[in-house]
């Protein structure tokens, strides 16, 4: 990316997706990797949400306030207009914050892999403790969820091994 050397960047995000990916085992040899499959924008309202944010942005950009930096937009740059060009825009530039979760789900129906004590369900002395149990990611970083994760499991871990 090349710009003026003055000037300033408003960037959109879409903290909590409505798109699910997945996880799947390809062999059973634990060497295989996984087929890991994110599905971005694969629900619409995602993009919609996208767009918007793009257009709130350059509202905010268009501020009297801001002008004395205003070089320009870049991306997705002054032409893109119609919902089409935002969208194809978003489409082309999304990217991650990194914090996925929920791949190991918690619960005690058939589709979770863990137990309420964070257990893997058909493997002895194995836990999974990380965001992963989570349902949905939070609104804000996982870093002090993960911290919970671990501090709940470290303690059903230790009253476990005093039984």
């Amino acid at each position: 990316m090349s710009g003026p050397a003055d000037g300033y960047t408003l960037m959109a995000g879409h903290i909590r997706p409505a798109s699910r990916g997945f996880l799947r085992l390809t062999s059973a040899d634990p060497s295989v990797p996984l087929e890991i499959n994110p599905n971005y924008l694969s629900v619409q309202s995602d993009v919609n949400a996208l767009v918007q944010a793009l257009e709130m942005c350059r509202e905010i950009g268009a501020a009297k306030a801001l002008d004395e930096w205003n070089g320009g937009e870049l991306y997705p740059g002054p032409d893109a207009v119609s919902k089409t060009e935002l969208e194809r825009y978003v489409r082309q530039s999304v990217i991650t914050y990194h914090h996925q979760v929920g791949t190991c789900k918690m619960g005690v129906d058939a589709m979770s892999v863990v137990d309420p004590t964070l257990r893997v369900y058909g493997v002895e002395r194995l836990r999974v403790v990380d965001a992963s149990i989570m349902p949905s990611v939070t609104s804000g970083n996982t870093n002090a969820p993960a911290i919970m994760i671990g501090e709940k499991a470290a303690d059903m871990i230790k009253a476990t091994s005093r039984a």
